[in-house]
């Protein structure tokens, strides 16, 4: 396994950064010394990446450096994971899979196998591709506050009915972005980790105010409903993000399986259209839709005692325990 970024702490310490192994993790600190900037606090040092991606890559394609992290470094069971990401902006890409989207529209109405379904494939497909033709990507605000470690306990109080899942992968701004193109867009990137979009689907849309649209603060934006991690895999370790398969599942059951192909429009394309309305900044943080299997589809909401475990290709796995409150 390549190095990756974790951020870590132990005996309540302040978190750090580090660099891992599959079983070990070693403070950024010990190669202060090369010239890295903010290699003691995680948020700092996304916010230096243009400045310290290069020599990250350096020490990652060094061979003396895994043998570092297993030798000088601790057992990476002796740490706290937390997330390793701190963006000062979140954003949801919406309904960008095509799975998803052909998923929803054959549950509607009798389902699958009910009078239509066929008409309301075929008009679901049309509106795809006049979508990818014509349209943009939907993207809301998540606050930072969301974001949570990948092993963290995530309440859930009894009230709260239709809490749903969403696994994603989160794209990690190294480089500050204005009217990027799409096709140069990429190279913004500084990395790649697994998040978790938690959403609560009754309040999606208001009750008192349904023609306002979607209400993303009440049916998104609590504090812990982000889990993300376990790690940051850096750019220049994923050859093709868009070739990445993601996965969860609840209690052991499979819920989702994607593939980032699948998407309506491509984690370049999102990060421009971001950049033509906002001034994407280090350590900002894109998550960039889900596949088909949410909890809608299954008919099945998380509950206090489910765990959750979502992964990504080369990215690790999260596993989160609903806990009641």
């Amino acid at each position: 396994m390549l190095p990756v970024l974790v951020n870590v702490s132990f005996a309540d310490c302040t978190p750090f950064p580090a660099l891992s192994t599959e079983t070990h993790a070693l403070a950024l600190a010990y190669w202060a010394r090369v010239g890295l900037r903010g290699a003691h606090c995680i948020e700092t040092f996304l916010r230096e990446w243009d400045a310290n991606a290069a020599l990250l890559k350096r020490i990652s394609d060094d061979p003396a450096t895994a043998d570092a992290i297993e030798t000088r470094g601790a057992p990476l069971s002796s740490f706290r994971m937390h997330a390793p990401v701190a963006p000062r902006q979140v954003y949801c890409t919406i309904g960008n899979y095509r799975s998803q989207l052909l998923q929803a529209a054959l549950d509607a109405d009798g389902g699958p196998d009910g009078p239509g379904a066929a008409a309301r494939r075929a008009a679901l497909l049309d509106s795809i591709e006049t979508r990818r033709r014509e349209g943009a990507p939907y993207i809301c605000l998540k606050g930072p506050a969301c974001v949570a470690g990948p092993n963290d306990l995530l309440p859930v109080s009894r009230d709260l009915t239709t809490l749903d899942w969403e696994v994603e992968i989160g794209v990690v701004i190294g480089k500050s972005a204005v009217h990027v193109r799409a096709e140069d867009a990429l190279a913004c990137v500084a990395g790649y980790c697994v998040v978790n979009d938690i959403t609560l689907r009754e309040r999606i849309f208001r009750r008192d105010a349904p023609a306002l649209g979607a209400d993303w603060l009440q049916s998104k934006a609590r504090p812990g409903w982000l889990p993300a991690g376990p790690w940051m895999v850096p750019a220049w370790h994923i050859a093709d993000a868009q070739q990445l398969g993601l996965w969860l599942r609840l209690n052991g059951s499979s819920m989702q399986e994607g593939v980032a192909s699948d998407m309506i429009f491509s984690i370049g394309e999102q990060i421009a259209y971001l950049s033509n309305f906002t001034r994407l900044e280090p350590g900002d943080l894109i998550c960039t839709g889900t596949p088909a299997g949410l909890g809608t589809h299954h008919g099945r909401y998380l509950r206090p005692g489910d765990v959750l475990e979502a992964g990504i290709d080369g990215l690790g796995v999260q596993r989160v325990t609903c806990v009641e409150v």
